[in-house]
């Protein structure tokens, strides 16, 4: 391995600033990333060098892709100068038959002497990932994989948002992978997550999602419309009617919307007597669950 390699990808003019760092996943995987605190570290499995090593790794990448993601959905964001304090930088690899072509960097704690992987400094080495004057610069046009030997606490995110998967490809399954050949949208994987948030009493994320002072959040505003939209879209047959009743079935509810059994969740909701009950229990669980009283949809 030789220096060679990195400098085939090397920033020249184009160069973008390195702030925030991404892992994306799919919607169930979010789910146990919740309900773990944490996002786990992994053996390397695919056709990387670090395949023959133990080392395990959390992936994550700066890139925005506009056909859609090929790890799923849910984005869970980190602060990059956070990440790489105190951290050794190695190169790892190239993959020139990705499209676009990927660079690898390994971010340990460790020394490393494996032959697999080479000493990387970010002010001296000439490749795709730099650090000048203080400010961190990557290469925008390949994929970048940043291959990190450490678990992340969801406390230690950012920001989350959702993303549309890529229709044709899905990096980690090699078929049957529900969110590629469906397509959700945005609005419907964040509904799906708030559902299961506010059904379990979840506040990991209450950062991201708590409304501001005029009691607006971009992605609780997201999240809620299509809640909205599905109680819209319910025929209400039953008798129960008071707050209590309505209250217990509307947590019920996004219960089994939380894990995908939508039909289910709303032959529940059906029991309420009318749509304005169910979209009042549905708004006073967000009001209580974010201590937020004024707040109301923002439709």
């Amino acid at each position: 391995m030789s220096a060679a390699e990195w400098e085939q990808y090397k920033i020249s003019d184009k160069f973008a600033e390195l702030t925030t760092v991404k892992h994306i996943v799919h919607l169930p995987v979010a789910r146990r990333i919740i309900e773990d605190g944490k996002i786990k570290s992994g053996l390397v499995f695919d056709k990387s060098r670090l395949k023959k090593s133990r080392t395990s790794v959390t992936w994550l990448s700066a890139n925005d892709w506009s056909p859609g993601s090929l790890y799923g959905t849910v984005e869970f964001q980190f602060s990059w100068e956070k990440l790489v304090k105190n951290k050794r930088i190695y190169w790892v690899e190239a993959m020139p038959n990705y499209h676009p072509a990927a660079f690898r960097f390994l971010l340990t704690f460790d020394e490393m002497t494996s032959e697999l992987v080479t000493k990387y400094d970010p002010e001296k080495d000439n490749g795709p990932l730099r650090k000048i004057d203080g400010q961190w610069r990557w290469h925008p046009d390949y994929c970048s994989e940043f291959m990190v030997a450490d678990d992340f606490l969801i406390s230690e995110t950012v920001g989350i948002d959702f993303v549309h998967h890529h229709q044709k490809y899905c990096r980690t399954k090699s078929w049957g992978c529900i969110e590629q050949t469906t397509n959700p949208s945005p609005q419907m994987t964040s509904g799906r997550l708030l559902a299961y948030l506010l059904a379990h009493g979840v506040k990991d994320l209450d950062k991201h999602l708590t409304p501001d002072a005029g009691g607006r959040n971009r992605i609780l505003d997201m999240a809620s419309a299509w809640l909205w939209i599905v109680l819209d879209n319910i025929k209400f047959v039953g008798p129960l009617k008071s707050d209590g009743e309505c209250d217990s079935l509307i947590r019920g509810a996004l219960a089994l919307f939380g894990v995908d059994r939508i039909d289910d969740g709303k032959k529940l909701l059906a029991l309420v007597t009318g749509s304005a009950e169910a979209h009042a229990a549905l708004a006073r669980l967000v009001r209580s669950h974010f201590n937020t009283p004024s707040w109301d949809f923002g439709l």
